[in-house]
């Protein structure tokens, strides 16, 4: 078995990786190779590329999902929910801006 942060061989029945310390996961084939692993990845309101808040950018970067797809779900959840506009507004307070310069690869 190898380690999936830092390529190393490990033995297979280990939970940790000797040598960087990750969290030995037992995968079936090979793990997708440009996948951000989710101790990375953080929901964070961009600076730039936002309608509003930034708020669905947040959500469509950190599930990997199209901004259209999270915009139409949010306005959805608006409509016949009617919670849509609360959360909204929660999000916008509660989720962080990301740092200036930094960058975060967009979901087109």
């Amino acid at each position: 078995m190898f380690c999936t942060q830092c390529g190393q061989s490990m033995d297979d029945t280990a939970n940790f990786c000797p040598n960087c310390g990750a969290t030995a996961k037992a995968t079936s084939g090979a793990a997708r190779p440009n996948a951000t692993p989710r101790a990375e990845r953080k929901l964070l309101r961009p600076r730039e590329d936002k309608w509003i808040a930034g708020v669905c950018m947040a959500f469509a970067n950190y599930f990997e999902l199209d901004i259209t797809l999270v915009r139409l779900l949010w306005i959805i959840t608006i409509i016949f929910a009617g919670t849509g506009v609360l959360a909204y507004i929660i999000c916008w307070a509660i989720i962080p801006r990301e740092p200036i310069g930094a960058f975060h690869s967009r979901t087109v």
